[in-house]
């Protein structure tokens, strides 16, 4: 699942262009036989083509393995992570929890608590976002999902000692 692992850190913005491009590079330098998309994700030059370069290789992981957790999950843990690492502020990660409070994306965030309702409380009322029980409730309802991203991280990590 490596590369769909690398495409959701990715897409989730947690990995910028030159994450995945040093990810790949890395494996190109110490690897003496890399596949072949490997080489497309190091000279993919933004997300559309990051796509397209993981694209097989996703589709024949899906098929062959078995995962666990739904990308939508994984890519709520991204967004934790970068609201923890100052990435993301408050307001940002409730739009996109917003954007992933949809049974159809597979993600179990939308059974805790509707994101769309809490944005449009912070819509009508910005104090919203420097309340402490507000915080404390966005961070409870997140930070289960952060071990899915690192999870992932760590795959990819282990995949460059492969």
């Amino acid at each position: 699942m490596i590369a769909d692992y690398l495409y959701i850190a990715c897409e989730s913005g947690y990995y910028e262009k030159a994450d995945w491009q040093d990810w790949a590079d890395h494996q190109i330098l110490t690897k003496s036989q890399v596949e072949y998309w490997i080489y497309d994700v190091s000279l993919a030059k933004d997300i559309v083509e990051l796509g397209t370069a993981v694209c097989e290789k996703r589709i024949e992981e899906r098929y062959y393995e078995e995962n666990n957790f739904s990308p939508s999950d994984a890519t709520v843990g991204y967004y934790y992570l970068q609201f923890i690492d100052n990435r993301l502020s408050l307001r940002n990660i409730i739009d996109k929890l917003s954007n992933e409070d949809d049974p159809a994306t597979g993600s179990s965030i939308h059974y805790g608590v509707n994101f769309y309702d809490i944005w449009k409380k912070v819509y009508a009322d910005e104090k919203q976002l420097d309340n402490p029980l507000f915080i404390h409730k966005i961070t409870g309802l997140c930070e289960p999902y952060q071990h899915i991203a690192l999870k992932q991280l760590e795959q990819l990590e282990l995949y460059s000692y492969a």
